[in-house]
């Protein structure tokens, strides 16, 4: 029989959030409580209390002035931080916790530091490389260039010292490897997401964003922070109306840009060099919870992610995926997509090699459906939770030195692959 495990998850974010990473660590939490483990969720104060997942959801008190609902660093996330850990050891000590699994840095912070209190070990679950990220919420040259530097320190001071990491790609392994973690302590795991189903444009969830029945949707469903690299998708549709207006694609092609929070303002000013007529073909809507983003992908014909190739992983292209969405990618979704035969990738920072991909599945709707269902058979055979949770209880397991059950065993509980290591 599989060995169950009393794990604290602990994300320093706020919770429940419609921000693919919290979702991600919200789902993990229920299905390791599925799968029969004691599963104790600690988050920071913001959100709201979470209860009837089939796990405990402990969060930080709530601190005046706190309002850290975006990712990057803030003037409180230290104290945050602080009482996260006062938490964490207190959590340990109470339900006699036997694996805290970090997800992100500060999480991770904090879980090693609980660690020299408690001795219970840590698993970190890294989503991001602070050596590519941190500088991109900074301004200005010598800024970014102090935030790479630093970065690039806390890539090599944390991860190392977890006693097992996991990564969800094989190039943020290789990132991982070359900051010092050792490879027999490192495992490539990919997230999972539930799976919904498949979700095809339909007049409804148009018509709640204002678009045409016969509008060419292309979706873009996130946070707008600086890695997501928008100014990429912005660039690519006003290239792509501009063919419009000259005769191509046959659609009226229109932008659905959804984030959990939108700043009017900011949106106004990232948006503006494109130009008024392209700006005019650009619908903004802020969503609240998954349902409200799992419509924007419903409404939309195409889904864009226009993020560098680096260490992040977008789960929004799982969501994507499951819905049978083509997705335009850049670089980000070359660590799962093929080009051309479950999605459409493009180069970093090619706007024009993005508009094109758009008029051509503009032109041709059947060729974008065809790969949306070859992304979604993909996705059922990677990234569900049924693929992924036996891979982590592995880690689980090499962890606390127990031993790996029978297969016949193993595949009554939760079928699914082993992890990988890393090499």
């Amino acid at each position: 029989m599989n060995r169950r495990f009393r794990v604290a998850l602990v994300a320093a974010c706020p919770f429940p959030s419609a921000q693919g990473s919290q979702v991600f660590v919200g789902q993990m939490a229920e299905a390791l409580a599925t799968a029969g483990h004691q599963v104790h969720l600690l988050t920071y104060g913001q959100g709201f209390e979470v209860f009837g997942k089939g796990y405990r959801h402990h969060r930080t008190p709530r601190l005046p002035g706190d309002d850290a609902a975006r990712s990057g660093p803030t003037a409180l996330k230290p104290i945050l931080d602080l009482m996260l850990v006062r938490a964490l050891v207190r959590l340990c000590r109470r339900e006699r916790i036997e694996i805290v699994h970090a997800h992100n840095y500060e999480a991770a912070a904090a879980a090693l530091a609980a660690r020299a209190v408690t001795g219970v070990p840590v698993l970190y679950h890294s989503h991001n490389l602070m050596g590519d990220e941190l500088e991109t919420y900074f301004e200005g040259r010598l800024a970014k260039r102090a935030a790479a530097r630093v970065g690039a320190a806390l890539d090599r001071a944390i991860p190392p010292r977890a006693d097992r990491t996991i990564a969800l790609c094989a190039h943020s392994a290789e990132l991982l490897l070359r900051a010092g973690c050792d490879p027999e302590r490192l495992a490539v795991i990919p997230p999972a997401v539930v799976d919904d189903g498949p979700a095809q444009a339909d007049a409804c969830a148009r018509r709640r964003f204002g678009l045409e029945p016969d509008d060419f949707v292309v979706g873009y469903c996130g946070n707008l922070d600086a890695y997501q690299n928008l100014e990429l998708l912005l660039g690519a549709f006003a290239i792509a109306s501009v063919g419009e207006a000259a005769g191509q694609p046959p659609n009226r092609l229109r932008l659905l840009l959804a984030s959990h929070r939108l700043d009017r303002a900011a949106v106004a000013r990232l948006i503006a060099p494109i130009g008024a007529a392209a700006a005019g073909r650009v619908v903004t809507v802020e969503v609240h919870g998954y349902a409200e983003a799992r419509a924007v992908i419903a409404a939309s014909d195409l889904v864009a992610l226009p993020r560098r190739l680096g260490s992040g992983y977008p789960i929004k292209l799982l969501n994507s995926m499951s819905a049978a969405k083509v997705v335009v990618t850049a670089g980000c979704g070359s660590k799962v997509l093929s080009d051309g035969v479950d999605g459409i990738v493009v180069r970093d920072d090619d706007p024009a090699a993005m508009a094109a991909a758009m008029a051509s599945c503009a032109a041709r709707p059947d060729r974008g459906r065809s790969l949306g269902e070859a992304a979604r058979r993909r996705f059922l055979a990677t990234a569900t939770w049924q693929a992924v949770l036996p891979q982590i209880e592995q880690v689980y397991r090499d962890l606390a030195g127990a031993p790996a059950p029978s297969a016949t065993a193993a595949a009554a509980d939760s079928p699914g692959r082993t992890g990988t290591r890393a090499t």
